[in-house]
């Protein structure tokens, strides 16, 4: 079982944060996401080549309304996404049925339950890994977000969504459902998988309706 609450703050993102869209969909815009980062300061100097490419699904993200529900965030997150889900508590019911819901933790496994239990016929294959740069980007365009478990180096866990990428500078968009954290990040795609404070330790991919 993983443990969903913070007990390290993630580093600050080379990338600044960007706005959630209408959910369902996924845009292509290398051109406008390249005006914004420069408009920020942001653009890494090595991006821009002629055939760079960037595109997001536009999730809405929710956060977590108790503390070990990260994951039932982030997987109703994907879900309404798709088109499916309802409430926190109800998606919690749906994917730990034997453990009920009093602010328990949760793996990937039972995100899919509930995603089966919601309706949907493709719930994705777990990876024991990181999800590739190649696997985001085949993922993002798409419309298939992904789930993402980090564990904290001191111990403990936490689910995000990569909803995006940047192949200009190799660069993801990283949901995360905590209260206090801001909601929508870009990171550099080799940060994001292992750094001082954490390691993107599993992956759920190939999710869809």
């Amino acid at each position: 079982m993983m443990r969903c609450h913070m007990r390290a703050r993630l580093p600050r993102s080379l990338y600044p944060s960007g706005e959630g869209r209408n959910m369902g969909r996924f845009r292509n815009g290398t051109t406008a996401l390249a005006i914004a980062l420069a408009a920020s300061g942001s653009l890494a100097a090595a991006g821009g080549t002629a055939h760079a490419e960037a595109g997001q699904d536009t999730i809405t993200m929710l956060k977590q309304e108790k503390t070990q529900w990260c994951w039932a965030a982030s997987g109703l997150t994907i879900a309404k996404f798709q088109g499916f889900g309802s409430t926190q508590t109800d998606f919690c019911n749906r994917a730990q049925p034997s453990y009920g819901c009093n602010n328990q933790p949760a793996t990937l496994d039972d995100m899919a339950r509930g995603w089966s239990s919601l309706g949907m016929a493709h719930t994705g294959s777990g990876l024991s890994s990181a999800a590739t740069f190649n696997q985001v980007y085949t993922d993002v365009k798409a419309a298939r977000p992904i789930g993402a478990r980090i564990g904290w180096t001191s111990g403990g866990g936490h689910m995000n969504v990569v909803y995006g990428f940047d192949t200009s500078n190799n660069t993801i968009a990283v949901a995360d459902p905590w209260p206090d954290t801001t909601t929508y990040t870009w990171w550099n795609y080799n940060d994001y998988v292992s750094n001082s404070s954490s390691k993107w330790t599993h992956s759920r991919i190939g999710i869809s309706r």
